[in-house]
């Protein structure tokens, strides 16, 4: 059985791959800040309590794995802010010049940036199959080929997603040659950040799972749409 970690697995595009996953037969481990009696119950899912900002909360989700399984093939990071979300619906705080504060734009570096590659340092001695794989979960915004409305700059948003695709590009060059990685806009998904989104979680989430079933190493440390097509830098 093929196990996997997903962080942000309890809504949105991360409960979309729990759903995917679990329906699939993959023993998943969803990562969450809180475990609450109102979280699904589903068969080979287990939830583990983790703060991808916080490294003693890291290291005790890695902990809470390995109760579990020795080793996983597939780290899955989901877990990220917005304009919205990384300011309390004060986007301006990190969209407009005039408004930029530090600490917002900090907060989103640390969570959609940083604490990815902190994830990703902290389960590597699990991710041993071969093959392994790590999903950076990026955006359409972190392409210097804006494809989105341009309706206000989003500095934080798109600037901490660019520092992601490079993040993963150069984490190539760290882990072993049986684990691949990329990063990948998932498409307009309907989230709770997102509730105008076009895209079914579930469905989004079994693209991006298709791209390790039909893999080629020339993706390695890319930036890629869901389709499995190379995203514009």
């Amino acid at each position: 059985m093929k196990s996997v970690f997903i962080t942000g697995a309890n809504r949105g595009l991360g409960y979309g791959f729990v759903e995917y996953l679990t329906d699939n037969g993959w023993q998943v481990f969803g990562g969450v800040r809180k475990i609450t009696p109102s979280l699904p119950n589903r068969e080979n899912l287990f939830w583990i309590q983790i703060d991808i900002s916080d490294d003693a909360s890291i290291m005790r989700a890695v902990a809470g794995v390995k109760r579990h399984v020795s080793a996983i093939d597939l780290l899955i990071n989901n877990a990220g802010v917005n304009k919205d979300t990384a300011t309390h619906n004060h986007k301006e705080k990190v969209c407009t010049l005039q408004d930029l504060e530090r600490g917002a734009l900090q907060k989103m570096f640390n969570i959609n940036s940083i604490s990815p590659l902190i994830v990703l340092q902290q389960f590597l001695p699990l991710l041993t199959h071969n093959p392994s794989f790590v999903i950076n979960i990026s955006s359409r915004r972190a392409s210097f080929q804006n494809e989105s409305e341009k309706e206000y700059a989003n500095y934080g948003y798109r600037a901490s997603k660019v520092a992601l695709n490079m993040i993963t590009a150069c984490s190539v060059q760290d882990v072993p040659s049986t684990l691949r990685t990329f990063s990948v806009h998932p498409g307009n998904v309907r989230t709770e950040m997102n509730p105008d989104g076009e895209d079914d979680p579930k469905t989004q989430a079994k693209k991006i799972i298709a791209i390790t079933e039909s893999w080629n190493e020339n993706w390695n440390g890319k930036f890629m749409r869901y389709d499995g097509t190379l995203y514009p830098i």
